[in-house]
């Protein structure tokens, strides 16, 4: 598939027009949802038709950030983070976590272990847990409810990303386990993390709609 794109599109702004311009029948839903895949993968504009100027790969770098935020992995998925095993980590500094204890702690959150599935994620190191709900609405509650207790205590993902860019520097000594863990909902951009089934089976919707039929769903309730 992917060498019968190459010989057909020079580069990829080649392949936005094309995505933006068909007129095949039947055809210009898909491509243009491709189209507007594509530019969120690029950090481009979808809304500004792609052309020589080149002026759709203009967007401010919040938007950007914004429209990567919104994209998450459905059904719901949870990625906790072993922050102690890393590719630089030394091995006197690693501590192995297993599923027993992950579950531990979602308990103490208050997440029941019968509503989620806890796998190994990648890389095959046990440095990455995969937690994974049903595609309903208390489903995402329950992994959002994951989400923004980590957030809360300062080991989301943002604070994950700031240790892993600290090149050098000593890891702070944990005494508790959740001290070691760092987790967030799963966003495309997180694919790379996920186990080869979760996926396989795996789509990939707008946060901001589900977080609207989420709100919805209480106000009808209350």
């Amino acid at each position: 598939m992917w060498q019968s794109v190459a010989r057909k599109f020079p580069d990829i702004d080649a392949l936005m027009s094309h995505a933006y311009d068909t007129h095949k029948a039947g055809l210009k839903t898909k491509h243009l949802g491709f189209h507007k895949a594509l530019c969120v993968l690029m950090g481009w504009n979808w809304h500004v038709a792609p052309d020589t100027s080149k002026a759709y790969q203009s967007v401010p770098a919040e938007e950007v950030n914004a429209m990567k935020r919104d994209l998450m992995v459905w059904p719901p998925v949870v990625l906790i983070h072993n922050s102690s095993i890393t590719n630089k980590a030394k091995v006197a500094e690693a501590k192995i976590v297993t599923i027993e204890e992950i579950e531990g702690v979602l308990a103490d959150i208050g997440v029941a272990c019968d509503k989620a599935k806890i796998t190994q994620g990648r890389p095959a190191n046990q440095s990455v847990f995969v937690v994974k709900f049903l595609p309903t609405i208390s489903g995402f509650q329950e992994a959002m409810r994951i989400h923004d207790h980590f957030s809360s205590e300062n080991h989301g993902k943002e604070e994950l990303h700031q240790i892993l860019c600290e090149k050098g520097k000593s890891s702070v000594p944990a005494d508790k386990l959740e001290e070691l863990l760092y987790a967030h909902i799963a966003l495309a951009e997180d694919l790379g993390y996920l186990d080869d089934e979760t996926k396989k089976r795996c789509v990939v919707r707008s946060k901001n709609d589900i977080e609207a039929r989420a709100d919805a769903t209480l106000n009808l309730d209350s």
